[in-house]
């Protein structure tokens, strides 16, 4: 493939790329041999035209992504997510007494999963039990 999938939405920046051959040396990927392309979610690291990967990686684990992921201040955390936060946090404290007997697991309200939908990041692709809408 060209591109590597990141698994973690929204990707604010990549701050490098290490490859490792079989003796496990790393050697830096120039950033002249890709761009990181936001357009899509989950976010990809695609290489440019004429750039390939290093042939002689090993053969599990030859590739490190290192990168920020997401949405930084309070300020840029989108409205609904802030809303469901708000809502499930409530809906914790008005439920506190009944959590005894559910070894601390949580039916999430309707609402709050409704508000967090568009922002899941589904199986396969790094979701969490919490966020699975399932």
């Amino acid at each position: 493939k060209n591109y590597i999938d990141l698994p973690r939405p929204p990707v604010a920046s990549v701050a490098s790329i290490h490859t490792f051959d079989d003796d496990d040396n790393s050697t830096l990927y120039a950033t002249t041999n890709y761009y990181v392309n936001n357009n899509r979610e989950p976010a990809r690291i695609v290489l440019r035209t004429g750039s390939t990967w290093p042939t002689a990686l090993r053969v599990a684990d030859a590739i490190k992504v290192v990168y920020t992921a997401g949405y930084g201040g309070a300020g840029s955390v989108p409205g609904p997510i802030k809303q469901a936060m708000l809502q499930l946090v409530a809906h914790m404290y008005e439920q506190r007494g009944d959590m005894a007997d559910t070894n601390g697991e949580t039916n999430m309200p309707i609402l709050v999963k409704k508000l967090l939908a568009p922002y899941v990041v589904h199986k396969g692709l790094g979701t969490s039990n919490l966020m699975a809408l399932s």
